[in-house]
């Protein structure tokens, strides 16, 4: 799963490539956050992902 931080672009087809690179896995949807995301930001993304 990538995620990322970016002011004003995307994750674009990065997701799509990554799990064609890798061949395996269960990829699942990215995320993007903004360049100001706090750490506990992703960590309440990570946490809502009940994985």
């Amino acid at each position: 799963m990538p995620f990322a931080t970016s002011a004003s672009s995307g994750l674009g087809d990065s997701g799509k490539d990554l799990q064609q690179m890798a061949g395996t896995g269960n990829w699942l949807e990215g995320k993007r956050f903004p360049s100001n995301a706090s750490e506990s930001d992703v960590q309440q993304w990570v946490q809502s992902l009940n994985r």
